[in-house]
């Protein structure tokens, strides 16, 4: 790699990593596994009769952390978080593999 093209090499890298975390964030939204089980945590609060406040309450976290959560925008949860919430609401997770 010529002297030129090390600094160029770093820029496209740069650049290729603040696409990536962007998308990652689109991703997200667009993941239908993941929509479908947010909706299902957020069916089972309501159905509960709960608030995200008493979410937060019996998770040991914040209601902003449980606003993240449902929303799906900012991460996605691990299986602890999901379990927890999940627990929270008086629900259980269960998973499945289908042939496809």
């Amino acid at each position: 790699m010529s002297k030129a093209s090390v600094p160029m090499a770093g820029t496209l890298a740069m650049l290729s990593h603040a696409r990536h975390h962007r998308s990652g964030q689109r991703a997200l939204l667009r993941d239908r596994v993941l929509r479908v089980l947010l909706t299902d945590l957020v069916a089972a609060r309501t159905a509960a009769g709960t608030t995200q406040h008493a979410v937060a309450m019996r998770m040991w976290t914040t209601k902003r952390a449980v606003s993240r959560v449902q929303s799906g925008r900012y991460a996605r949860p691990t299986l602890a978080t999901v379990e927890r919430y999940a627990l929270a609401v008086g629900a259980r997770v269960e998973i499945r593999v289908r042939p496809g």
